[in-house]
This record gives structure tokens, C-alpha cells and sequence, in this order.
């Protein structure tokens, strides 16, 4: 989806409502999502990801490589990120799970090596898409990136993540934003693309 139609979203955002189904915390603590809209079919929501706070080594993936229960397409809205896919092969450097997001629990599947498939550059436009089988991480460099997301509805139960050998997967501290977090979420998404 195009930039524009982000920002109309933006603009029209009932930011009471969208706090209802955003996240501070998401995924790991220091990225935000704002949902700007929501259904069984379709959600759209804006990933707010500023690496200077996020607890991660330079150039470290976000967070650890891992499938999702729906398709996607993201879109570099303000920033630079690095996107990177994989695929398994023979080998043990990684324990594999089934996830479910709701309870936060993971159900061992076994052991698998994985090897970087592709990794791409995205700047502002720049636009990718995720399937449901498709093993895929981030890379944030420096600077703050907005990230739009279009998802469709779910076609699996739950995810697969494939934690490092030895490394624990740790669960952010996540919580809805109030309404007026909300808000300066909106802000701050505006202000972003404006100056992008």
C-alpha cells in the first residue's frame, strides 16, 4: 500500500478505537504498533521501531527468525531496514517451535539449521511480501524506521520461530497504549513521514 494511503488513515484515525488493538511493547520492548484498521480479512497497522531502544547489538536481527499465520506486505514508510529471508537445512544451530502469540508458549518441533536465503535493502517506498511459509527477519541499522503492514486474515494456527542453540526467547513487557498515547503515536507517524 502506497504511502498516501497510510496517511489518510492517519488522518481519519479514531485514536480511542485504534488503542484498543495497538501495542506498546510489541514483539520486544521499544517497538510500538498502531492499528489504524482491523478486521477477520484485513488489518492494517504502523510498526514503530527505533533501534536506540531496543536492548539489541548493533546490526542483531530484531527479533528472532520466524514464520506468521497470515500473508503481508510491508512498506517502508520513513528509515531504512535490511529484510532478510530464510531456509532450512540439515543441522541442529536452531531449536524450532510452534508459537501461539496468545499464550505466549512454544511447542518443540525439533532442531534445524538455517541459511540466509535472500537480504534486501529497503528504503522509503520500498515495499515486501511475507507468506505464511516464508522464514523471515529484520535488521534496523541506526536511525527510527516506520514500517506499514497490510495483513490478511490468518490461514494457519499458529507460527513457527526458530530460536538460536542455547539462546532464551524473551517476551517484552507488552500493554495497550491509552488513547492519548495513541494519539502521539498518530503524531509521531505524521511527523515521520513528513520528514521522510
Amino acid at each position: 500500500m502506497k504511502a498516501n494511503c497510510f496517511k489518510r488513515m492517519l488522518i481519519e484515525l479514531d485514536h480511542a478505537a485504534a488503542a484498543e488493538h495497538s501495542v506498546i511493547n510489541h514483539h520486544v520492548n521499544g517497538m510500538e504498533y498502531l492499528c489504524l484498521h482491523r478486521s477477520d480479512k484485513l488489518t492494517v497497522k504502523l510498526y514503530f521501531i527505533d533501534p536506540t531502544n531496543i536492548a539489541r547489538p548493533e546490526n542483531a536481527y530484531l527479533v528472532t527468525p520466524h514464520t506468521h499465520r497470515y500473508s503481508f506486505e510491508s512498506t517502508v514508510l520513513a528509515g531504512q531496514l535490511q529484510h532478510l529471508t530464510f531456509r532450512q537445512c540439515a543441522g541442529s544451530r536452531y531449536d524450532v517451535s510452534e508459537y501461539s502469540p496468545e499464550t505466549r508458549t512454544r511447542s518443540g518441533l525439533g532442531e534445524c539449521d538455517l541459511e540466509i536465503r535472500s537480504r534486501d535493502l529497503h528504503d522509503v517506498g520500498s515495499d515486501y511480501w511475507c507468506g505464511t511459509s516464508d522464514i523471515h527477519t529484520l535488521v534496523v541499522p541506526h536511525a527510527p524506521v516506520l514500517l506499514g503492514l497490510v495483513q490478511f486474515g490468518d490461514i494457519t494456527m499458529k507460527s513457527t520461530v526458530y530460536l538460536r542453540k542455547g539462546a532464551r526467547m524473551d517476551y517484552p513487557e507488552s500493554r495497550k497504549p491509552t488513547a492519548d498515547e495513541a494519539l502521539a503515536l498518530r503524531n509521531r507517524a505524521l511527523e515521520m513521514m513528513e520528514a521522510a
